[in-house]
């Protein structure tokens, strides 16, 4: 997809790994497109085991 990005988009990335027949983990990450670049709808945390 070619379309520019522009200030007022939204996105989520969904990075996800799954062990088949075991279990999966999926992450969303949502962010915006503003004036000066991205920006975060919600931080992400620093890793799993510091919630922040």
């Amino acid at each position: 997809d070619k379309t520019p990005l522009a200030p007022g988009m939204c996105f989520s990335n969904e990075p996800m790994i799954v062990v088949p027949d075991r279990f999966g983990v999926r992450l969303e990450d949502h962010f915006h497109v503003t004036e000066t670049g991205a920006a975060w709808f919600t931080e992400p945390q620093p890793a799993i085991d510091d919630l922040g």
